[in-house]
Parts: structure tokens; sequence; C-alpha cells
């Protein structure tokens, strides 16, 4: 999602499409990546269950779009639209979507290292960009 809201900023063309109070539950791949090593080295610690891993941040999706094209260097306001006008992806998540990881928190001792987006998006900006294809 950040990657698109960056290429957005870029083009000069950022739009939110419905609920702006929407929050939903955000994970940095390397803290996925950590929750995934730690179900490897201890397959029984989990055997059976149902994980679900994200940080506890509650942040709107709006402001991390704000944080996201301010990082990409647009200075203008973001447009907001109705779910409908999204399509199908927009419309299914425009709600809350909150989830705890406070199992992976007791089976797996696993909690959150990396920064919230919010903390420093001008890095996530940079490494986006970095990994984006020369034109």
């Amino acid at each position: 999602m950040t990657g698109q809201w960056f290429a957005a900023a870029e083009a000069k063309n950022p739009v939110f499409f419905g609920d702006t109070t929407k929050r939903w539950s955000w994970v940095h791949v390397d803290d996925l990546a950590d929750a995934y090593v730690r179900i490897l080295d201890n397959p029984r610690a989990v055997d059976g269950e149902t994980l679900v891993i994200a940080d506890d941040l509650r942040i709107t999706a709006l402001d991390m779009q704000h944080a996201a094209v301010r990082a990409a260097g647009y200075t203008g306001d973001i447009a907001l639209e109705t779910a409908e006008a999204g399509g199908m992806m927009q419309r299914a998540a425009d709600q809350d979507e909150l989830v705890t990881s406070a199992k992976a928190h007791r089976l797996l001792g696993w909690r959150p290292r990396r920064i919230a987006f919010t903390d420093n998006p001008e890095l996530h900006y940079r490494a986006w960009k970095s990994a984006q294809p020369a034109t």
C-alpha cells in the first residue's frame, strides 16, 4: 500500500478512498520475517495454531498516507473519494481492520522491532525509491 501512495505522490495525484477514520494493522516486512524464522525454529510451539503478525499501533490509513506522500515530497492535498470510486478492493478495505498479535507474543516471544512507518517515512520512501526500475 505504501508503494502505491509513494507513486501517487510522485505523480502528483494522491487519492484516499473511503472512510477517513478507518484504521488498519501494519507490520514491517522484517518483523514479519522474524516471526516466520521463530516459527521455523520452534514449530512445536505453534503446531495447529493460527497466528496473526502485526504491530500494535492503531494508526489511521489516512495518517499513513499523509506520512507517505509528505515523505515523497508532495505538499498538496490528498483528494478524498468514496470507497465505491476506488473499486472492489477499496470497498472491501473500507473498514477498521485491526488484529492482535498477542498469541505470537505469548507462543513465540515475538515483538515488532522496526520503527513505525510514521516515525521515519522518509527512510521507507528512500528504500522504495531505490527499488524502482531506472527510467
